[in-house]
């Protein structure tokens, strides 16, 4: 058990570590824009233009309302931003205390159904899951999510427990449900449909054949949604990559590589093929987004991959849900590796732990965060930026830039993106909608810009930027639309 102890307490640290050494997410800190923006006027805006332009080569300048469709992230946010301030470091705080919290539930709700050195176990697993830790770094919500998940099920066994058609229990997680769809943004109504799929679930035997037809079916599903056709040639790679990202993120990642020990109860097995239910559905989903962001931004399937390379952290949720399951099942040991399989659990733990490091070891360089704070104080009312970037993710780099530039939202200031293949030099030129660009930032385009009048910036905290990001300033004798 010391050795557990042990695992727990190197987990907390690393939490810490990622809290003060990782840079905000880019979905962090589009989420601070809107609660930054509605606390400024009243209302939740983006105020440079849709994350996902209808323009491959560039941006439109529009406010894109919120329309309280991350209603309980954003009253979270807002009351944090209330109590401490509105800044990049609360908000690392914000990270910090969720994932914390997270643990916290974890242990307290193991120790109560399945005793206390099950719960050390769990809570150590879950304190070095590369996904949380990454959430309390970056300030994403699988932290939180999770958080709320253990709730729910410890609810869910509660109510199982009690032996009750009708327990008192079992209204907790649908309250559950209803935030966590909050949470991701989605339509409320959606929460019909998981209650239906559940339900199905424990008329199905939720073999690997059924998992994967579930998974088909929830993908083109999203798909449908999203006006994707069925017959575009990324469904099946994206559909084989969700299922690998399944196996690395469950399978390895949770420890759950061998088969539970025990036999298999009416509670058990109610948890396990609603877990398994879930899982197919989230790779399904994953997939479907992977094919939309590849159509919506006309890039290469594995420039997707790349990009959006650690959407499989939505699997995270699984982790309590499952290990529960096999806790349930009658005789079972809970968390424990035979001596067959200890040498694996513990190749896997220190992978973990390898993970972590790399992840933690690769946080030195930043980019638009440090650039926005040096536009803070630099920048004035009348100046407009252009961001010169072909990466799928543009806009959200461009959002980070203005959330460290202007984290309180009443600037006046315009950002725009472009590729480095549009005509942008000549729009500079024409003075038309960059009239008022006196600040270019390029990412990751290649060469330097050589424009008459233009300067690159050496700025303090440059030398933290990576070297993928070059600051220019209008240098000239004369105002630049004179």
């Amino acid at each position: 058990m010391k050795h557990w102890k042990g695992l727990l307490v190197l987990g907390i640290i690393l939490h810490i570590l990622a809290a003060m050494l990782m840079p905000l997410g880019l979905d962090a800190h589009v989420h601070a824009a809107y609660v930054s923006d509605e606390m400024d006027d009243g209302e939740g805006h983006l105020e440079w233009g849709e994350l996902r332009q209808d323009s491959p080569s560039g941006s439109t300048i529009s406010e894109v309302p919120a329309d309280d469709k991350w209603f309980a992230w954003h009253t979270v946010m807002q009351i944090w931003f209330t109590i401490f301030s509105i800044s990049t470091t609360s908000l690392h705080l914000l990270g910090l205390i969720g994932g914390l919290s997270c643990l916290a539930v974890i242990f307290y709700c193991t120790r109560d159904l399945f005793g206390i050195d099950n719960s050390i176990k769990l809570t150590a697993l879950a304190s070095i899951y590369p996904p949380l830790i990454r959430a309390t770094g970056r300030v994403y919500q699988e932290s939180i999510i999770l958080l709320l998940v253990t709730i729910s099920a410890y609810a869910i066994i509660k109510g199982l427990r009690d032996e009750k058609k009708v327990s008192p229990w079992f209204f907790i997680p649908v309250g559950i449900v209803l935030v966590i769809i909050s949470f991701k943004g989605m339509p409320l109504w959606y929460f019909l449909p998981a209650i239906i799929a559940l339900v199905l679930a424990k008329r199905m035997k939720m073999n690997p054949i059924q998992f994967l037809l579930i998974a088909i079916l929830g993908q083109f599903l999203v798909m449908n949604r999203n006006g994707i056709s069925y017959g575009n040639e990324n469904v099946l790679p994206a559909l084989i990559t969700a299922c690998i990202a399944y196996f690395l993120y469950v399978k390895c990642g949770m420890l759950l590589f061998r088969q539970p020990d025990g036999d298999e109860n009416k509670h058990s097995e109610s948890l396990s093929k609603g877990s398994t239910m879930i899982g197919a559905l989230l790779v399904g989903w994953i997939a479907a987004l992977w094919v939309t962001e590849a159509v919506a931004l006309e890039k290469d399937f594995i420039d997707i991959i790349r990009s959006f390379r650690h959407n499989g952290r939505y699997l995270s949720l699984l982790l309590i849900p499952i290990w529960y399951s096999v806790m349930l099942r009658s005789e079972a040991k809970g968390i424990n590796f035979p001596s067959k399989s200890k040498n694996i659990a513990v190749v896997f733990i220190s992978l973990l732990l390898i993970v972590n490091i790399t992840l933690l070891g690769m946080t030195g360089e930043r980019g638009t965060d440090v650039i926005g704070q040096h536009l803070k104080d630099e920048i004035n009312s009348e100046e407009d930026i252009l961001f010169i970037s072909d990466s799928p993710l543009s806009m959200h780099r461009l959002y980070s830039i203005k959330f460290s530039m202007d984290p309180d939202s009443d600037g006046q200031n315009n950002g725009f993106w472009r590729t480095s293949e549009s005509l942008w030099q000549s729009e500079l030129l024409e003075c038309s909608h960059f009239e008022n660009v006196n600040w270019i930032i390029k990412y990751h385009t290649g060469d330097e810009i050589k424009i008459d009048g233009w300067v690159e910036v050496d700025f303090e905290g440059s030398d933290k930027v990576s070297e993928n990001y070059r600051l220019y300033t209008w240098g000239g004798n004369s105002e630049r639309c004179a």
